[in-house]
């Protein structure tokens, strides 16, 4: 595959745009469609803290049982190598998944909205077969990929700087990484 990531596919240069808006349904629809990615999996959360983020949503939203997972991998944040480290939770409430995510270390969109913004729901989660096929169809729309990983090798995960058009960042994940998180809400349901 050759080439540096940034030669190989449109990165975002940041800052952040997140703002303080909510994309209207047809332009949220749009851009969905425009993507061919149909409908998200999960819903992302950015935390501060989240063993008491578990217990305080879990309560709100009637979740009682989580399955973690906690990483530490090498990526590209707009468009600079780091390690990124991450705690994150998931559970399942009717076919949606509720994500909640906990940066560690190294650059990383959820450190930044928390930065930012505090905590707060950040990203929609998308399965894609193909991520750098769907990576090149948000560069044609002019939309740059935030976060990636890994670096040199075709991502399984990305955040694409949506944020600007949409008031929160897409997160294509390949169907590749389903099992390990279906693995994880499966360990917590028994």
């Amino acid at each position: 595959m050759g080439g540096s990531f940034h030669d190989r596919f449109s990165v975002s240069d940041g800052p952040s745009d997140f703002g303080n808006r909510i994309a209207s349904p047809s332009v949220t629809g749009a851009f969905e469609r425009s993507l061919g990615l149909g409908v998200p999996y999960h819903v992302g959360i950015a935390v501060w803290d989240l063993d008491e983020a578990m217990t305080r949503l879990g309560r709100t939203l009637g979740l009682e049982r989580w399955g973690t997972l906690e990483t530490e991998t090498p990526a590209v944040y707009r468009g600079s190598e780091t390690t990124t480290g991450i705690r994150s939770a998931f559970a399942r409430t009717g076919e949606l998944i509720v994500e909640l995510v906990q940066p560690t270390g190294g650059g990383f969109t959820a450190q930044t909205f928390l930065d930012e913004r505090g905590e707060g729901i950040y990203h929609l989660g998308y399965w894609v077969d193909d991520v750098p096929a769907a990576i090149r169809i948000a560069a044609e729309l002019g939309i740059g990929v935030d976060w990636a990983t890994p670096p040199g090798e075709a991502p399984f995960a990305v955040y694409l700087d949506s944020g600007p058009t949409l008031g929160v960042h897409i997160e294509l994940v390949g169907v590749a990484m389903r099992p390990v998180i279906e693995n994880a809400i499966a360990r917590a349901q028994t």
